[in-house]
């Protein structure tokens, strides 16, 4: 029996698209910073406070004189909360970073993150966290050295080459760009979206067959 032969993408755009699509489908079926008084976040836009399960302190016995049997149960305690009372806890710090990114709120975690490093300069995850930040702020030449210490730190963070790849990809130095996202596939084989930014790049660089590998893999990566 002939196959018939599957269409080849005749254009770098062409590949990206398709390859893009078929990434986001898959997606689609698996998946400043200050303590602010409530007052000051509905007059600033600050991010809320945000809870976190912390020890509650105990609760007072009936028959303690101190008690006042007016007053409610405690409030939960928050992140904010607990940061107020160890401001350099870095575990705090990088928790809090991490969601604030999470809900867009790059300024505010970018603080958190850099606070961390004031603490602990050379931890990889506040490292790879600041640049991150930075970049999806835009600030794509401030990211670069962050992302670079990451990966020099601790060369085994495969997140780190990958944003790394993405910014120099961002700033048009392709060699570089293509180097990092190498490493970033080396590090995780299946890592979709390091497949996928080595493709962009290779098309990029005229390479258009090796582009197409990569999205093709990226593709079957997604498809897992």
């Amino acid at each position: 029996m002939i196959r018939k032969r599957e269409p080849r993408w005749q254009t770098a755009a062409e590949r990206a698209r398709v390859a893009a699509e078929l990434i986001e489908e898959a997606e689609s079926l698996t998946e400043t910073s200050t303590i602010a008084s409530p007052a000051d976040v509905v007059r600033d836009g600050l991010p809320p406070p945000i809870t976190v399960q912390l020890p509650m302190p105990p609760i007072a016995s009936p028959n303690d004189a101190t008690a006042d049997p007016a007053a409610g149960p405690p409030a939960p305690p928050t992140l904010d909360d607990a940061l107020v009372a160890d401001p350099d806890n870095v575990a705090l710090r990088l928790e809090r970073g991490a969601r604030l990114a999470a809900d867009a709120h790059y300024t505010a975690a970018q603080l958190d993150y850099e606070h961390a490093l004031r603490v602990e300069p050379t931890h990889g995850e506040a490292l790879t966290g600041l640049g991150v930040v930075l970049s999806r702020r835009g600030l794509w030449s401030e990211a670069v050295p962050q992302l670079r210490r990451a990966s020099e730190v601790e060369p085994g963070r495969a997140a780190a080459w990958y944003y790394l790849g993405e910014a120099l990809n961002r700033l048009d130095h392709l060699s570089d760009a293509l180097g990092a996202y190498e490493r970033a596939v080396e590090l995780e084989p299946r890592n979709v979206k390091a497949l996928y930014g080595l493709g962009i790049v290779l098309d990029r660089l005229n390479r258009p067959d090796e582009a197409t590998r990569m999205y093709r893999r990226s593709r079957e990566a997604a498809g897992t």
